[in-house]
C-alpha cells in the first residue's frame, strides 16, 4: 500500500500581499483609529473618560453605545484583514497547486 508523502505547508510571506493588499490592511487600521480618535474625543476630558450622563445607568447606557461603537469598527478591522489574509492564501495555494501540477 503506497501511502503519500505530505507536503509541507507553506506559510505566508510578506511577498504574498499585493500591494491592493497592503493598502486594504492600512485603510482598515486608519479607520479603526480614527474611530478610537474619535471616541476618545467625544467621551474623554484629558484621557479621562467623562460621562455626559448624570445618573449612573445613563452612565452605563452610555458606555454600552461607546462600546458597540467601537465593538462594530473592530468587528469590520478583523473581518477585512481575515479577507486579506484568505485571499493571500488562495493565490498562495493556487501557485502551489501550478508547481504541483505534472508536466504534460
Amino acid at each position: 500500500m503506497h501511502v503519500p508523502a505530505l507536503q509541507p505547508v507553506r506559510q505566508l510571506t510578506d511577498s504574498d500581499f499585493t500591494k491592493e493588499d497592503v493598502a486594504e490592511f492600512h485603510r482598515l487600521m486608519t479607520a479603526l483609529l480614527a474611530t478610537c480618535e474619535t471616541v476618545v474625543d467625544r467621551y474623554a476630558v484629558e484621557g479621562v473618560w467623562a460621562p455626559s450622563a448624570s445618573g449612573l445607568l445613563g452612565q452605563f447606557g452610555e458606555t454600552m453605545q461607546v462600546a458597540a461603537e467601537i465593538s462594530q469598527r473592530l468587528n469590520q478591522t478583523r473581518s477585512g484583514i481575515r479577507r486579506i489574509a484568505g485571499r493571500a492564501r488562495e493565490r498562495l495555494h493556487a501557485c502551489d497547486a501550478r508547481l504541483d501540477a505534472p508536466s504534460v
